[in-house]
């Protein structure tokens, strides 16, 4: 059975980091779907993820508001590509990666397939 959510009625979660002021909406929390892992994240300028990448998830990211770089390091070297509003990246599984906000935005990415705790932080 389809669901439905409108971002406006969810209330952002903190990310669980000392340093950020990034928080969540929690898209998949709130509707469980079962092959994908959804979230909106809202980044202030200046604010970046870990440097990290996943085991299993290939992941989608599309720029909803602001500006951002995503810093991508594969076995062919290192990469940066700046998204804007309507951008949208795709990143497959086990290519480190790590997004700055160039300004204050929103960023909604997808992980397929929905795998708990897949992240895995690169020093």
């Amino acid at each position: 059975m389809p669901a439905r959510l409108s971002l406006d009625d969810l209330d952002p979660v903190a990310v669980d980091r000392p340093d950020t002021e990034a928080s969540v909406l929690p898209i998949g929390y709130e509707l469980r779907p079962e092959k994908m892992r959804p979230a909106v994240w809202n980044l202030p300028a200046g604010e970046s993820t870990p440097y990290h990448r996943q085991r299993e998830q290939e992941e989608l990211y599309l720029a909803l508001s602001g500006r951002f770089e995503v810093r991508i390091e594969s076995e062919s070297g290192e990469e940066t590509f700046e998204l804007a509003a309507r951008d949208v990246l795709v990143v497959e599984p086990e290519v480190a990666r790590q997004v700055t906000a160039l300004e204050d935005g929103e960023l909604f990415i997808v992980g397929a397939p929905n795998v708990k705790d897949d992240g895995v932080i690169v020093e």
